[in-house]
């Protein structure tokens, strides 16, 4: 999927999930986000998140969401920073969920290095109920078991 599509994607909602490293392992959280169509704000209060992002720029965020006929995905991977942009926190704070604070609130900067989106779609086995059972692919099939007509 094109780039601006992917961003089109991002913009349409606002639960995404930020991956990134503690200890050279690999964490990840659920995020209310904000996309102006080129990066990624978030925010969170201090903790071990905080902590891991200003001990390691470099992030994967992750969002994605179910369709009529699949799914889509689209993955960034990109540098986060602490924002201090009065504006772009004013623009994710009304788009965000109200929490209620017990702690002031940090924003987060997801710069994008890369992108990409994926579609996923739904396509369903056409089998005839005589079809032989070659290689298994019958009973590898997630779909349940199908009466026979008449039954």
């Amino acid at each position: 999927m094109s780039d601006a599509r992917s961003w089109l994607l991002i913009r349409g909602t606002n639960l995404g999930r930020i991956g990134l490293s503690r200890d050279n392992n690999p964490e990840i959280y659920p995020v209310y986000y904000y996309s102006d169509g080129d990066r990624i704000v978030f925010r969170t209060a201090a903790g071990t998140k905080l902590v891991d992002l200003t001990s390691n720029d470099s992030v994967v965020f992750e969002v994605d969401a179910p369709t009529d006929d699949g799914t889509w995905s689209v993955i960034v991977h990109g540098r986060a920073r602490i924002l201090n942009d009065v504006s772009t926190q004013a623009a994710a704070v009304s788009s965000l969920p109200e929490w209620v604070p017990t702690e002031p609130y940090v924003f987060v900067e997801v710069t994008p290095r890369t992108i990409a989106g994926r579609w996923f779609h739904r396509r369903l086995r056409m089998a005839r109920a005589d079809e032989p059972d070659i290689g298994g692919l019958k009973s590898r099939s997630n779909d349940p078991p199908s009466k026979k007509l008449g039954s």
